[in-house]
Protein backbone atom coordinates (compact mmCIF):
# COMPACT_ATOMS: atom_id res chain seq x y z
CA UNK A 1 0.00 0.00 0.00
CA UNK A 2 0.80 3.26 -0.68
CA UNK A 3 2.22 5.94 1.94
CA UNK A 4 1.51 9.81 1.69
CA UNK A 5 4.97 10.55 0.08
CA UNK A 6 4.60 7.97 -2.77
CA UNK A 7 1.15 8.57 -3.31
CA UNK A 8 2.13 12.40 -3.62
CA UNK A 9 5.20 11.44 -6.10
CA UNK A 10 2.67 9.60 -8.46
CA UNK A 11 0.25 12.78 -8.46
CA UNK A 12 3.43 15.33 -8.97
CA UNK A 13 4.49 12.82 -11.81
CA UNK A 14 1.60 13.10 -13.84
CA UNK A 15 2.23 16.88 -13.85
CA UNK A 16 6.14 16.18 -15.12
CA UNK A 17 7.07 17.44 -11.71
CA UNK A 18 9.33 14.83 -9.84
CA UNK A 19 11.26 16.91 -7.12
CA UNK A 20 9.73 19.28 -4.78
CA UNK A 21 10.61 21.48 -1.93
CA UNK A 22 7.51 21.53 0.55
CA UNK A 23 6.91 24.28 3.35
CA UNK A 24 3.39 24.13 4.76
CA UNK A 25 3.30 23.59 8.22
CA UNK A 26 0.35 21.20 7.72
CA UNK A 27 2.08 19.25 5.18
CA UNK A 28 5.03 18.57 6.51
CA UNK A 29 3.48 16.94 9.98
CA UNK A 30 0.92 15.60 7.88
CA UNK A 31 3.52 13.61 5.40
CA UNK A 32 6.47 13.10 7.86
CA UNK A 33 4.98 13.57 11.15
CA UNK A 34 7.19 17.05 11.44
CA UNK A 35 5.08 19.53 13.59
CA UNK A 36 6.15 22.43 14.21
CA UNK A 37 4.86 24.35 18.08
CA UNK A 38 1.48 25.46 17.63
CA UNK A 39 2.34 28.60 20.49
CA UNK A 40 4.05 29.43 17.64
CA UNK A 41 0.73 30.15 15.41
CA UNK A 42 0.51 32.61 14.20
CA UNK A 43 2.96 34.70 15.95
CA UNK A 44 5.78 35.61 13.33
CA UNK A 45 8.70 34.11 14.72
CA UNK A 46 12.03 35.60 15.37
CA UNK A 47 14.83 33.16 15.70
CA UNK A 48 15.45 31.10 12.15
CA UNK A 49 16.16 32.98 9.16
CA UNK A 50 13.59 30.30 7.14
CA UNK A 51 10.81 27.81 7.95
CA UNK A 52 11.86 23.65 7.91
CA UNK A 53 11.35 22.70 4.21
CA UNK A 54 10.69 18.95 3.23
CA UNK A 55 12.75 18.21 0.17
CA UNK A 56 10.91 15.44 -2.25
CA UNK A 57 12.96 13.42 -4.75
CA UNK A 58 12.21 11.24 -7.40
CA UNK A 59 13.02 8.24 -4.64
CA UNK A 60 13.81 10.13 -1.55
CA UNK A 61 13.02 12.68 1.02
CA UNK A 62 14.51 14.95 3.44
CA UNK A 63 14.20 17.87 5.81
CA UNK A 64 15.88 20.80 6.13
CA UNK A 65 15.35 22.09 9.82
CA UNK A 66 16.60 25.19 11.71
CA UNK A 67 18.42 24.36 15.54
CA UNK A 68 15.56 26.46 16.88
CA UNK A 69 12.92 23.67 16.27
CA UNK A 70 15.14 20.43 16.03
CA UNK A 71 13.67 18.69 19.29
CA UNK A 72 10.25 18.55 17.04
CA UNK A 73 12.29 16.59 13.93
CA UNK A 74 13.04 13.57 16.81
CA UNK A 75 10.79 10.42 15.48
CA UNK A 76 10.73 11.64 11.95
CA UNK A 77 11.69 8.90 9.83
CA UNK A 78 13.51 10.76 6.75
CA UNK A 79 16.77 11.91 6.69
CA UNK A 80 17.06 16.02 8.64
CA UNK A 81 19.65 18.08 8.43
CA UNK A 82 20.32 20.69 10.78
CA UNK A 83 20.55 24.37 9.67
CA UNK A 84 21.84 26.79 12.46
CA UNK A 85 19.42 29.39 13.69
CA UNK A 86 19.55 32.46 16.03
CA UNK A 87 21.70 31.39 19.26
CA UNK A 88 19.91 32.64 22.93
CA UNK A 89 23.27 33.63 24.25
CA UNK A 90 26.76 34.75 22.77
CA UNK A 91 27.31 35.99 19.65
CA UNK A 92 24.30 35.09 17.03
CA UNK A 93 25.19 32.72 13.91
CA UNK A 94 25.04 33.69 10.71
CA UNK A 95 21.40 32.25 10.56
CA UNK A 96 21.07 33.58 6.95
CA UNK A 97 23.85 32.98 5.69
CA UNK A 98 23.76 29.09 6.92
CA UNK A 99 20.52 28.43 5.11
CA UNK A 100 21.83 29.98 2.35
CA UNK A 101 24.79 27.35 1.85
CA UNK A 102 22.20 24.31 3.32
CA UNK A 103 19.65 25.40 0.07
CA UNK A 104 22.75 25.66 -2.21
CA UNK A 105 23.62 22.13 -0.96
CA UNK A 106 20.45 20.17 -1.34
CA UNK A 107 20.17 17.55 -3.87
CA UNK A 108 18.01 19.12 -6.64
CA UNK A 109 18.47 18.62 -10.54
CA UNK A 110 18.06 21.54 -12.55
CA UNK A 111 14.54 21.74 -14.00
CA UNK A 112 10.77 21.51 -12.75
CA UNK A 113 10.67 21.96 -8.80
CA UNK A 114 7.24 21.85 -7.43
CA UNK A 115 6.88 24.52 -4.32
CA UNK A 116 3.94 25.23 -2.36
CA UNK A 117 3.63 28.88 -4.19
CA UNK A 118 1.03 30.30 -1.55
CA UNK A 119 3.40 29.64 1.55
CA UNK A 120 6.50 29.94 0.13
CA UNK A 121 8.58 32.32 1.79
CA UNK A 122 9.80 35.51 -0.71
CA UNK A 123 13.95 34.46 0.62
CA UNK A 124 13.34 30.39 -0.15
CA UNK A 125 12.04 31.30 -3.56
CA UNK A 126 14.58 33.64 -4.97
CA UNK A 127 17.73 31.27 -3.00
CA UNK A 128 16.36 28.05 -6.00
CA UNK A 129 15.21 30.24 -8.36
CA UNK A 130 18.60 31.83 -8.29
CA UNK A 131 20.03 28.18 -9.04
CA UNK A 132 18.19 28.04 -12.23
CA UNK A 133 15.36 25.97 -11.22
CA UNK A 134 11.85 26.32 -12.93
CA UNK A 135 9.67 26.78 -9.79
CA UNK A 136 5.95 25.17 -10.58
CA UNK A 137 3.08 26.19 -8.10
CA UNK A 138 1.66 22.37 -6.75
CA UNK A 139 -0.43 23.57 -4.27
CA UNK A 140 -3.31 22.10 -5.71
CA UNK A 141 -1.53 18.73 -6.11
CA UNK A 142 -0.40 18.79 -2.89
CA UNK A 143 -4.02 18.68 -1.71
CA UNK A 144 -5.76 16.78 -4.59
CA UNK A 145 -3.22 13.88 -3.61
CA UNK A 146 -5.19 13.47 -0.19
CA UNK A 147 -8.48 13.75 -1.35
CA UNK A 148 -8.88 9.55 -0.62
CA UNK A 149 -7.75 9.02 2.80
CA UNK A 150 -5.41 6.23 3.95
CA UNK A 151 -6.57 3.87 6.48
CA UNK A 152 -3.34 5.98 8.91
CA UNK A 153 -5.22 9.23 7.63
CA UNK A 154 -8.31 8.15 8.74
CA UNK A 155 -6.90 7.09 11.96
CA UNK A 156 -5.44 10.34 12.62
CA UNK A 157 -8.52 12.12 11.90
CA UNK A 158 -10.39 9.74 14.40
CA UNK A 159 -7.96 11.13 16.89
CA UNK A 160 -8.42 14.61 16.63
CA UNK A 161 -12.30 13.68 16.11
CA UNK A 162 -11.98 12.33 19.96
CA UNK A 163 -10.81 15.87 20.74
CA UNK A 164 -14.20 17.36 19.06
CA UNK A 165 -15.86 14.97 20.80
CA UNK A 166 -14.19 16.04 24.52
CA UNK A 167 -14.82 19.67 23.50
CA UNK A 168 -18.48 19.28 23.14
CA UNK A 169 -19.17 17.29 25.97
CA UNK A 170 -17.63 19.40 28.39
CA UNK A 171 -19.51 22.63 27.00
CA UNK A 172 -22.86 20.11 27.40
CA UNK A 173 -21.90 19.92 31.08
CA UNK A 174 -20.45 22.96 31.85
CA UNK A 175 -23.25 25.65 30.23
CA UNK A 176 -24.93 27.26 33.13
CA UNK A 177 -25.94 30.42 34.27
CA UNK A 178 -23.58 32.99 35.01
CA UNK A 179 -20.64 31.71 33.15
CA UNK A 180 -19.33 33.70 30.35
CA UNK A 181 -18.51 33.03 26.57
CA UNK A 182 -14.76 32.93 27.28
CA UNK A 183 -14.66 30.73 30.60
CA UNK A 184 -16.84 28.08 28.84
CA UNK A 185 -14.41 27.80 25.67
CA UNK A 186 -11.72 27.70 28.15
CA UNK A 187 -12.85 24.70 29.87
CA UNK A 188 -13.72 23.44 26.81
CA UNK A 189 -10.03 23.79 25.32
CA UNK A 190 -8.66 22.16 28.79
CA UNK A 191 -10.87 18.94 28.01
CA UNK A 192 -9.36 18.23 24.78
CA UNK A 193 -5.78 19.00 26.19
CA UNK A 194 -6.59 16.26 28.86
CA UNK A 195 -8.09 14.03 26.16
CA UNK A 196 -4.68 14.37 23.95
CA UNK A 197 -2.66 14.38 26.74
CA UNK A 198 -0.95 17.54 25.53
CA UNK A 199 -1.70 21.27 24.72
CA UNK A 200 -3.24 21.05 21.19
CA UNK A 201 -4.32 23.88 18.68
CA UNK A 202 -8.16 24.03 18.10
CA UNK A 203 -10.81 26.47 16.34
CA UNK A 204 -12.90 27.05 18.83
CA UNK A 205 -16.05 29.61 19.11
CA UNK A 206 -18.44 29.26 21.42
CA UNK A 207 -21.70 31.86 21.05
CA UNK A 208 -24.86 32.07 23.40
CA UNK A 209 -28.02 33.78 23.24
CA UNK A 210 -29.42 35.56 20.21
CA UNK A 211 -25.85 36.34 18.97
CA UNK A 212 -25.72 32.32 18.17
CA UNK A 213 -28.22 33.94 15.21
CA UNK A 214 -25.42 35.02 13.19
CA UNK A 215 -23.81 31.68 13.03
CA UNK A 216 -21.48 32.03 16.16
CA UNK A 217 -18.12 34.18 16.54
CA UNK A 218 -15.23 34.76 18.90
CA UNK A 219 -16.16 33.90 22.80
CA UNK A 220 -16.13 36.74 24.86
CA UNK A 221 -17.72 38.29 27.99
CA UNK A 222 -21.40 37.50 27.23
CA UNK A 223 -22.60 35.87 30.12
CA UNK A 224 -24.96 32.56 29.68
CA UNK A 225 -28.29 32.97 30.77
CA UNK A 226 -31.10 30.72 31.81
CA UNK A 227 -32.94 29.42 28.42
CA UNK A 228 -30.29 30.68 25.92
CA UNK A 229 -29.00 28.23 23.00
CA UNK A 230 -25.16 27.89 23.09
CA UNK A 231 -23.85 27.24 19.27
CA UNK A 232 -20.13 25.86 19.72
CA UNK A 233 -18.11 24.97 16.76
CA UNK A 234 -14.70 23.57 16.83
CA UNK A 235 -11.59 21.73 15.19
CA UNK A 236 -8.77 20.61 16.75
CA UNK A 237 -5.64 19.39 15.53
CA UNK A 238 -3.72 16.32 16.40
CA UNK A 239 -1.27 14.80 14.85
CA UNK A 240 -1.29 16.11 11.52
CA UNK A 241 -5.11 15.54 11.26
CA UNK A 242 -7.79 17.93 11.69
CA UNK A 243 -11.51 17.24 12.94
CA UNK A 244 -14.55 19.75 13.11
CA UNK A 245 -18.01 19.11 14.90
CA UNK A 246 -20.72 21.72 15.88
CA UNK A 247 -23.51 21.76 18.71
CA UNK A 248 -26.47 23.90 20.06
CA UNK A 249 -27.33 23.00 23.64
CA UNK A 250 -29.43 25.03 25.74
CA UNK A 251 -29.01 26.20 29.37
CA UNK A 252 -31.89 24.83 31.30
CA UNK A 253 -34.68 23.35 29.45
CA UNK A 254 -35.21 24.14 25.61
CA UNK A 255 -38.85 25.52 24.59
CA UNK A 256 -41.37 24.32 22.08
CA UNK A 257 -39.37 26.24 19.07
CA UNK A 258 -35.93 25.35 20.13
CA UNK A 259 -36.85 22.00 20.10
CA UNK A 260 -38.52 21.76 17.08
CA UNK A 261 -35.49 23.95 15.30
CA UNK A 262 -32.99 21.30 16.48
CA UNK A 263 -35.29 18.74 15.41
CA UNK A 264 -35.15 19.97 11.87
CA UNK A 265 -31.23 20.70 11.80
CA UNK A 266 -30.91 17.31 13.16
CA UNK A 267 -32.80 15.41 10.22
CA UNK A 268 -30.74 17.62 7.89
CA UNK A 269 -27.64 16.88 9.27
CA UNK A 270 -28.65 12.54 9.04
CA UNK A 271 -29.85 13.52 5.57
CA UNK A 272 -26.71 15.01 4.74
CA UNK A 273 -24.52 12.16 5.84
CA UNK A 274 -26.79 9.69 4.13
CA UNK A 275 -26.65 11.64 0.64
CA UNK A 276 -22.76 11.36 0.32
CA UNK A 277 -22.17 8.08 -1.50
CA UNK A 278 -19.74 7.21 -3.50
CA UNK A 279 -21.04 8.71 -7.03
CA UNK A 280 -22.75 11.95 -5.99
CA UNK A 281 -22.42 15.07 -7.06
CA UNK A 282 -21.31 17.32 -4.36
CA UNK A 283 -23.90 20.30 -5.56
CA UNK A 284 -26.77 18.07 -5.69
CA UNK A 285 -26.56 16.86 -1.86
CA UNK A 286 -25.84 20.62 -1.41
CA UNK A 287 -28.91 21.60 -3.02
CA UNK A 288 -31.10 18.58 -1.39
CA UNK A 289 -30.03 19.52 2.29
CA UNK A 290 -30.59 23.20 1.80
CA UNK A 291 -34.46 22.40 0.63
CA UNK A 292 -35.10 20.28 3.51
CA UNK A 293 -34.67 23.24 5.67
CA UNK A 294 -36.88 25.43 3.77
CA UNK A 295 -39.95 25.92 6.08
CA UNK A 296 -37.09 27.70 8.26
CA UNK A 297 -36.82 30.80 5.69
CA UNK A 298 -33.69 32.20 3.43
CA UNK A 299 -30.93 28.98 3.89
CA UNK A 300 -27.91 29.39 5.71
CA UNK A 301 -24.70 31.50 4.02
CA UNK A 302 -22.07 28.77 4.48
CA UNK A 303 -20.86 25.85 2.69
CA UNK A 304 -23.59 22.50 3.74
CA UNK A 305 -20.12 20.36 3.96
CA UNK A 306 -16.03 20.03 3.02
CA UNK A 307 -13.33 17.56 3.04
CA UNK A 308 -11.03 17.47 5.94
CA UNK A 309 -7.72 15.93 7.13
CA UNK A 310 -4.77 17.80 7.08
CA UNK A 311 -6.44 21.40 6.53
CA UNK A 312 -9.13 22.31 8.39
CA UNK A 313 -11.21 22.83 4.66
CA UNK A 314 -10.15 21.09 1.55
CA UNK A 315 -11.72 20.02 -1.43
CA UNK A 316 -14.53 18.59 -2.30
CA UNK A 317 -16.60 21.32 -1.56
CA UNK A 318 -20.23 20.86 -0.71
CA UNK A 319 -21.42 24.06 -1.83
CA UNK A 320 -24.36 25.12 -4.57
CA UNK A 321 -23.11 24.45 -7.96
CA UNK A 322 -19.90 22.13 -7.07
CA UNK A 323 -19.68 19.18 -9.85
CA UNK A 324 -17.17 17.21 -7.73
CA UNK A 325 -18.04 13.78 -7.48
CA UNK A 326 -17.36 12.09 -4.22
CA UNK A 327 -15.26 9.01 -3.92
CA UNK A 328 -15.34 6.18 -1.17
CA UNK A 329 -12.66 6.86 1.23
CA UNK A 330 -12.92 10.67 1.20
CA UNK A 331 -13.33 12.15 4.50
CA UNK A 332 -15.80 15.09 5.23
CA UNK A 333 -17.89 17.39 7.65
CA UNK A 334 -21.29 18.30 7.16
CA UNK A 335 -23.26 20.73 8.85
CA UNK A 336 -26.32 22.38 7.85
CA UNK A 337 -28.18 25.39 10.22
CA UNK A 338 -30.88 27.25 10.80
CA UNK A 339 -30.05 30.97 11.76
CA UNK A 340 -33.07 32.93 13.39
CA UNK A 341 -31.83 36.84 13.35
CA UNK A 342 -32.35 38.12 16.84
CA UNK A 343 -33.62 34.64 18.22
CA UNK A 344 -30.95 31.87 17.58
CA UNK A 345 -29.57 29.70 15.39
CA UNK A 346 -28.50 25.95 15.54
CA UNK A 347 -25.80 24.46 13.12
CA UNK A 348 -24.68 20.66 13.72
CA UNK A 349 -22.01 18.66 12.50
CA UNK A 350 -20.51 15.33 12.05
CA UNK A 351 -17.15 14.10 10.37
CA UNK A 352 -17.32 10.52 8.33
CA UNK A 353 -15.60 8.60 6.24
CA UNK A 354 -17.56 8.09 2.78
CA UNK A 355 -18.42 4.24 2.39
CA UNK A 356 -19.93 2.39 -0.07
CA UNK A 357 -21.75 0.34 2.29
CA UNK A 358 -22.72 3.41 4.47
CA UNK A 359 -20.92 6.03 6.04
CA UNK A 360 -18.54 5.67 8.80
CA UNK A 361 -18.83 8.62 11.63
CA UNK A 362 -16.02 10.03 13.10
CA UNK A 363 -17.37 12.43 15.58
CA UNK A 364 -18.97 9.88 18.20
CA UNK A 365 -20.53 13.30 20.27
CA UNK A 366 -24.71 12.63 20.21
CA UNK A 367 -26.10 15.83 19.21
CA UNK A 368 -28.82 16.85 21.79
CA UNK A 369 -30.15 20.33 23.46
Amino acid sequence: MLDPLDRLREHLARADVHQAVLSHPETLAHLVGFEQPFEDWPVAEPFTAAPPLLVLGRDDAMLLVPTFFIGRAEGVEIPVVETASHAFVGQPPDATGAFERAVAELPLEPGRLGVEARVLPLKVGQLLGGQGLDLVPVDETVVAARRRKLPAEVEAIRRASSLADAIQAEVKARAAPGISEAELAGLAQAAADREAGRRVPAVLTVTAGEATGTGGDVAGSRLLAKGDLVLTDTSPWLGGAWSDTANAVVVGEPDAEQRRMFDSVRQALDYAIDLCRPGAVAGDVDQAVRESLSEWGPPYGHHTGHGIGASWCEPPLVIPGSQDVLEEGMVLAVEPAVYRPDWGGIRLEHVFVVRAGGNEILTEFEHTL
